[in-house]
């Protein structure tokens, strides 16, 4: 009996996901021809921005065809070294943008494009702006592998639909959809106080709901007593048929005694906006936890294209005496809904608590949303510009030798601010060997800042407060793996590969020549390995010199040079 593909069995069953079964059946294919298991859903909450696509599996491999969903044309490429990766943009007929990212490489006469203008800019990482005659693309045609390159964390495909450059849509809606019978699952409810008079469960901290029965798609929370402005939180997730990954949730809508108070939906984003995603969060849990509790009431500044509902920004405003009927709804983009139900009774607290002044060392300065400030002496200076923070809040300036500390991390930021560390007390020996690093407090570790070096200064543009160290790498990178040695003919050999590798600060820069001209080395910054195609250009004679000179983020440099033989056709 003949094997029947999953390809084949899923036509037979009829189910939504099939190449060309959208909303209008004949306006877009999908991009792969594999069944749809997403590993990510649009709008999930992520570090500094929400998820712009749908994150789509590949068996955990590289290289399957990735088809232009409908007729337009390419109009941007992207090799990054982080981010997309590897990424094809491309315009449609209806106005739509489509992009396909973390590509392992592009397909047919693109391909062979992309790699001209590399070796005419002498760059690997590049970005390109194409003429609308110059590759139109039809439905179906092939424009690229999948693959696991850039910020991807494993094989699979990044696909966006855009309305244009600056707003994602939700694909599902344009019937990018897959098989979904499941709810989605809480995992905790939380209550916060929200001013200064504010209490919950006789305090005045975020408490956590107790868990008191489950019942099929429903779960209770125990009674909460509190007074005041209170906030909810919820954490949770969704998952698709066939696939375990816990993706993020399409609506939560929140009622109040019966009445829809506040809403959500992951229907459109606006990338001018989104890091204020970082106010529909708890900003501080994600930040010593790395958990995302998503907040059921809005920021004055979280100008959001989500929220559908709003009542008193969601605010739930508990008097003494009464109840309050507290019903959340999360909700799949397939329909599949759990429902959350709690109660607040208003209390008025025993006691009052007492807000004490907190104490700071150092400089100190008051900023807020429409004033930046400036701080510090010669060794560092800070500049923080307007609308950086979102709640006006005072920030300490504290130096120690080769460190500082700016704010709390746990502040959240709409804009970097500057800060400029000198070097000029630093002995010149070891001045050239200087970096900044920033110091996680959930990991317990330092991480490579990105600073620029300016005269005798490291200028540092950061979104995070925290704090920072100056330390010395004068290591060098390592180059390992060559795969020919000194001396050796290797006229057969179709590559040149080779492996990087920096202990201290990581890569920044890998270049290679042959006879004194570049040659283009592919190369992926998460696993150190590069490779060159040799079959790229043609060199006279038998004899040829390769030189590798690579560069890591502190300025040190290595060089490998040998001697090979080969004939170039």
């Amino acid at each position: 009996m003949k094997r029947i593909s999953l390809f084949f069995l899923f036509t037979l069953l009829g189910l939504r996901w099939l190449p060309g079964q959208t909303a209008d059946s004949s306006a877009y294919r999908f991009p792969l021809d594999l069944p749809p298991l997403l590993s990510a859903t649009f709008g999930e909450l992520r570090p500094g921005h929400f998820h712009a696509g749908l994150d789509i599996k590949t068996n955990g491999k590289t290289g399957y065809k990735v088809y232009a969903i409908a007729d337009g044309y390419i109009y941007r490429i992207k090799v990054q070294r982080g981010g997309y990766g590897k990424a094809v943009y491309i315009k449609h007929h209806d106005g739509k943008i489509s992009v396909y990212a973390h590509l392992s490489a592009f397909a047919g006469d693109l391909a062979g494009y992309v790699k001209r203008k590399q070796y005419e800019k002498q760059r690997f990482f590049i970005e390109l702006r194409l003429n609308e005659n110059l590759f139109p693309v039809t439905k179906g045609q092939v424009i690229g592998f999948s693959g696991n390159t850039g910020g991807s964390s494993g094989p699979h495909l990044h696909f966006e639909l855009r309305e244009d450059e600056a707003h994602p849509v939700n694909p599902m809606r344009f019937g990018f959809r897959v098989p979904d019978t499941l709810p989605p699952r809480l995992v905790d409810l939380w209550f916060y106080p929200l001013t200064d008079s504010s209490v919950v469960a006789e305090g005045n901290k975020p408490v956590q709901g107790v868990l008191e029965k489950q019942q099929g798609h429903d779960y209770r929370m125990q009674a909460i007593t509190a007074y005041g402005a209170v906030g909810l939180g919820i954490r949770a997730y969704d998952r698709q048929n066939n696939t375990w990954n816990k993706n993020g949730l399409y609506r939560v809508s929140m009622f109040v005694n019966g009445i829809k108070t506040y809403e959500t939906r992951m229907d459109r984003l606006d990338y001018g906006r989104n890091r204020r995603i970082n106010l529909l969060i708890d900003y501080p849990r994600y930040v010593h936890e790395h958990v995302y509790v998503q907040r059921l009431w809005k920021h004055p500044l979280a100008k959001l294209p989500v929220f559908t509902q709003l009542v008193r920004h969601g605010i739930v405003q508990v008097e003494p005496g009464k109840t309050y009927r507290i019903r959340i709804e999360l909700a799949d983009f397939e329909g599949n809904t759990s429902n959350v139900h709690a109660w607040i009774i208003g209390r008025k607290p025993g006691k009052r608590f007492e807000k004490h002044p907190q104490t700071y060392d150092g400089e100190v300065v008051d900023v807020s949303w429409t004033k930046g400030a400036d701080l510090g002496d010669d060794a560092v200076r800070v500049h923080i510009p307007r609308h950086c923070v979102y709640d006006s809040t005072r920030i300490a300036l504290v130096e120690d030798y080769l460190s500082f500390d700016i704010g709390l991390p746990e502040i959240p930021l709409n804009r970097r601010f500057r800060a400029a560390y000198s070097l000029k007390d630093i002995p010149p020996a070891k001045k050239k060997y200087a970096y900044l690093a920033r110091y996680s407090e959930r990991k317990g570790r330092y991480y490579f800042a990105t600073a620029r070096r300016v005269r005798d200064s490291l200028i540092l543009n950061t979104y995070n407060f925290g704090h920072y160290k100056v330390f010395f790498d004068s290591i060098p990178p390592v180059i390992s793996g060559l795969n020919i040695r000194n001396g050796q003919w290797i006229s057969r050999w179709r590559y040149l590969r080779f492996r990087v590798s920096d202990r201290q600060t990581g890569i920044k820069s890998v270049e290679a020549y042959i006879d004194g001209k570049w040659i283009l080395t592919d190369w992926d910054p998460k696993t150190g390995k590069a490779v060159y195609d040799f079959n790229d250009l043609g060199f006279d004679g038998s004899k040829h010199e390769l030189l590798i000179r690579v560069k890591d983020r502190a300025g040190n440099t290595t060089e490998k040079k040998l001697i090979f033989y080969r004939k170039f056709k």
